[in-house]
């Protein structure tokens, strides 16, 4: 089996423990080389709004979606948004090599038991050109609760400035009916939050009066 990124041959050094408890055991995705290019987020120092990483007070970012009205989000992340992290994810969405899910597939399911794991979908324009749904390739086998849709928009979020994603127009409807316990929204990647505050804003439009949260893979 191969590292998924730089495909050399990957090893592991199991301990006896590991082969008798009695658990799964299974080689991981990617090599120790590989993984070292990514830089975790310490949840312990992060901004408790957003999750951006050696930001333990609320951000300026997170003051100012709290002055708009919007309830914070809380949202976590695993992943920094380093050059190494920007490059496998142009891999694996802009190229479409979805092979590149599988380097995360190990990651914890997040939140508590009970949690409603609702993903972010792909607008339909977007699926058709690159085959698959990203936040679905990522995260779903955590089984996840597909309440939304969204609507094609004029240009896709990575292709604008800061400013054009804030005045992104809402482009999410709610398609199922909402549960009553507490809604973790996933996506991939946190930059401007404006993605997920709009999802967050079509659950509280359609009547869920809940906690709602957010986890992505990079902030």
């Amino acid at each position: 089996m191969k590292c998924l990124l730089c495909h050399q041959p990957l090893t592991q050094n199991w301990v006896l423990s590991q082969l008798v408890g009695g658990a799964p055991v299974r080689l991981p995705r990617i090599c120790v080389n590989c993984a070292a290019q990514f830089d975790p987020i310490d949840p312990a120092t992060a901004c408790p709004g957003c999750g951006r990483a050696d930001s333990p007070t609320l951000c300026a970012d997170c003051q100012r979606w709290q002055a708009s009205g919007e309830p914070l989000l809380h949202h976590r992340a695993k992943f920094q948004y380093t050059p190494a992290m920007k490059a496998l994810i142009y891999q694996f969405k802009g190229l479409g090599d979805y092979r590149l899910a599988g380097a995360f597939a190990d990651l914890p399911r997040p939140g508590r038991a009970g949690d409603v794991l609702v993903p972010l979908p792909s607008e339909p324009g977007h699926w058709r050109e690159r085959g698959f749904d990203p936040v679905l390739a990522l995260f779903g086998h955590w089984g996840l609760t597909p309440l939304l849709a969204k609507a094609d928009t004029a240009a896709p979020q990575a292709s604008k400035t800061r400013a054009q994603r804030l005045a992104t127009p809402q482009s999410f409807r709610v398609v199922r009916p909402l549960p009553r316990r507490r809604i973790i929204l996933l996506d991939d990647v946190y930059t401007t939050g404006r993605t997920l505050y709009h999802a967050a804003d079509a659950l509280r439009a359609a009547g869920f009066t809940g906690e709602v949260v957010s986890f992505s893979l990079i902030r």
